[in-house]
């Protein structure tokens, strides 16, 4: 999917960029049928061999990647893909956060509607630009009955009615939401995105989006990778956070030794920092 043009608003802002309006952008053919068969085949090494502790959410599993990774260097190696990304993006200062496998188990109920952003009280989350992004690569077909992602366009930059009824994003007790709950429940304005093995999607992290259940046989997999757009431009306290997140690479870790993440390390020499996480976007906002 080609980027349209945009132009500044008074602001700067880019009025007409897709992404930015609706918060996400459909990357079609983002890897090729050879590339995805070896992403998944990389899939099935990883998880029958010892990893880190799974994150366990109701009718998703993520499991947790790291910075020198084989399934993030097959991502990131092309410089074709990087420049994909960017041009969806346009971003300042791009740099990898942290990477997940998302699995998505046969006959499985829906994902419920949620958001990723982890930290409302702080005042970047309403920055109209995104402050964290998420790259999903998918490597099985989706449609409404195998999983497929769908999203509420817009609800990056303004509140809707269903952000009042809400769980909390990730919370265990989602799943025990009836099918009928508004936030198992399909909505008027949503988008369904009936992508192909290989398509990717990319998402500004304060994005309501969910998933259609899995009613299907086969297990649906996608490489979940994160990103901060403009790194240097996110506040001291934000990046002494992320800095400190697992994926990325320990004091006593040697990142030139190999190539895999392409120059998209973060750097950040200020005190690293433990920020309160809130998941729970208010009831009535605008990102101006």
């Amino acid at each position: 999917m080609s980027r349209a043009s945009s132009s500044p608003n008074a602001s700067g802002l880019p009025v007409s960029d897709p992404f930015f309006r609706d918060g996400y952008a459909v990357l079609e053919r983002f890897l090729d049928a050879a590339e995805t068969s070896t992403l998944r085949a990389d899939i099935e090494r990883l998880l029958v061999s010892p990893h880190g502790q799974s994150c366990e959410r109701p009718h998703n599993t993520l499991v947790p990647l790291r910075w020198n990774d084989v399934v993030i260097g097959r991502v990131l190696a092309s410089e074709n893909r990087r420049d994909r990304l960017r041009a969806v993006l346009n971003p300042e200062d791009l740099r990898w956060i942290s990477g997940y496998i998302s699995i998505k188990a046969p006959r499985s109920p829906a994902l419920w509607w949620h958001q990723d952003w982890w930290c409302w009280d702080h005042p970047v989350s309403y920055r109209p630009r995104a402050p964290q992004v998420g790259l999903l690569c998918y490597c099985t077909r989706t449609d409404a009955h195998s999983a497929a992602l769908r999203v509420l366009p817009g609800s990056h930059h303004r509140s809707t009615a269903l952000h009042a009824v809400l769980p909390e994003a990730h919370a265990h007790d989602s799943g025990d939401l009836a099918a009928l709950h508004p936030a198992m429940s399909d909505h008027p304005s949503q988008v369904t995105l009936k992508l192909e093995a290989g398509d990717a999607v990319i998402l500004d992290y304060r994005l309501l989006h969910g998933t259609h259940p899995n009613t299907s046989e086969l297990r649906r997999d996608c490489v979940l990778l994160t990103f901060a757009p403009s790194w240097h431009a996110l506040p001291a306290d934000i990046r002494g956070h992320l800095i400190r997140h697992p994926a990325l690479p320990s004091a006593d870790e040697d990142p030139l030794t190999v190539h895999v993440t392409y120059g998209l390390l973060p750097r950040y020499d200020g005190p690293r920092r433990d920020l309160p996480l809130n998941r729970v976007a208010p009831q009535d906002f605008v990102c101006r």
